[in-house]
């Protein structure tokens, strides 16, 4: 397929046309394998190269009330084991990319950057608020063109190793403007973004869809490497070894193939200038990594005084359950407290009548650490019904794992809990259950 003459693409970007896409496969679902029909349409420019998934495209960021006050509650169980806990939510990749590109290759089905943009920048607001520390990689990204340009790979859903170390020194930033007492021997000023001569190179995820369903090669992208070396190894004779170090609990944007591919846990090393252990787990979901820190009771013996959990901005924290299920973690981990009730059929739902002395949340011993997805329904004496769903996805790894699911099932406000039922979903065995 022959890119169009670059006078033809600015007259498309002028005129809100759409541009020449990859292939029109993309643009209709049932034209597409099931694995990637779930995000159709997929919009692509094969002039600019941008490619753009259905999922990426949100407008609503913002988190609901209900959704803040349980990372308040997350941040609380942090702070009452004197770890700080840093957010780090890459900003959304088309705002990044930019309406104009985006107009191209939507064509007419035009999508609203400014209110995505305004509800990312409250969602931001709104985790700062809860005592986190929160760097706005949004407004970073969008204050330096050239920054812009080279923050996101444009046939892949990650960022680059630019973007990657300009977010670190943000997190550093932010950390000693909320936390100056943390690591008070930080350095103060970063050296230059000067890139190597090396490179990485990217196979790209999205350049794979255009493999796969347009059958050509888009090429694969690169971004340079830099010199992450930290300031403490300037001198001879300094003592780093009893430094106090900084966990990176995130996703494949700081475990892209298995490694740190986008040198992110690198970048904050250099930029904090500190030892950073990176347990992050590709495809691990938006806490994977992090509770199997806190099963493992990392947390509570606090092997690191700061954690940094980083989680892709296409994670809705309006979808509480994961939320719920971190927290069950961190306050029911070591809890024997619980009232303790026997699954006789281990692949069946069990219904549990709920005491008179009420209930704030729930732990369930699973029968293998491979299958561990329940959902969890608490109705309530007026007849109304809340649903939590606990879930390990397969990518995380069995050594951490827990053979226990946890969850926050409360507050409820003026409702009375009548039951719970416990629901094993797609082959999970329940032992035993307890209501906390």
């Amino acid at each position: 397929m022959k890119p169009l003459p670059f006078l033809s693409i600015a007259l498309l970007l002028a005129t809100g046309a759409q541009a020449e896409p990859y292939c029109a496969d993309l643009l209709e679902a049932e034209r597409l394998p099931a694995k990637y029909a779930r995000n159709a349409p997929i919009y692509s420019d094969a002039a600019s190269g941008w490619v753009f998934t259905q999922d990426q495209l949100k407008e609503r960021y913002a988190m609901k009330p209900a959704a803040q006050a349980l990372v308040a509650e997350i941040v609380r169980e942090f702070d009452k084991r004197d770890v700080a806990l840093a957010i780090v939510v890459p900003p959304p990749r088309p705002i990044i990319a930019g309406q104009a590109h985006l107009d191209a290759a939507m064509g007419e089905a035009h999508h609203d950057l400014d209110a995505a943009q305004a509800s990312f920048g409250d969602l931001i607001t709104g985790l700062a608020a809860t005592g986190a520390i929160v760097p706005n990689l949004q407004e970073l990204a969008l204050s330096d063109a050239d920054l812009r340009a080279a923050f996101y790979f444009k046939r892949d859903t990650h960022w680059t190793t630019t973007g990657a170390l300009a977010s670190a020194r943000a997190v550093a930033q932010a950390t000693a403007t909320a936390r100056s007492d943390l690591f008070p021997d930080m350095p103060a000023d970063a050296p230059a973004m000067a890139p190597l001569e090396t490179t990485i190179e990217e196979k790209g995820s999205l350049a794979r869809i255009l493999r796969d369903v347009c059958d050509i090669e888009p090429g694969r992208e690169t971004a340079p490497l830099y010199n992450y070396a930290r300031a403490s190894a300037a001198g001879l004779l300094a003592d780093v070894t009893d430094a106090p170090r900084v966990a990176l609990l995130g996703s494949s944007f700081s475990d892209r193939y298995q490694t740190d591919h986008y040198r992110f846990a690198d970048a904050l090393s250099q930029a904090f200038d500190l030892d950073v252990e990176n347990f992050s787990v590709s495809g691990g979901g938006p806490i994977g990594a992090l509770e199997g820190y806190i099963l493992s009771g990392a947390l509570d013996r606090r092997d690191h005084p700061m954690v940094i959990w980083e989680l892709p901005y296409t994670e809705n924290f309006n979808s509480v359950s994961f939320l719920r299920q971190l927290l069950g973690a961190l306050k029911y981990r070591s809890s024997g407290t619980g009232d303790t009730h026997a699954v006789r059929d281990a692949g069946a739902p069990l219904e549990i009548e709920v005491a008179q002395s009420g209930l704030s949340g729930i732990g369930i011993e699973t029968g293998s650490l491979e299958h561990q997805n329940i959902r969890v329904d608490v109705e309530f004496v007026d007849g109304s019904a809340q649903r939590v769903t606990l879930r390990r996805r397969p990518a995380v790894p069995v050594d951490l794992r827990g053979t226990h699911l946890f969850g926050v099932l409360g507050p409820f406000g003026d409702r009375t809990p009548k039951t719970v039922t416990a629901t094993p979903l797609k082959g999970t065995e329940m032992i035993t259950i307890q209501l906390f």
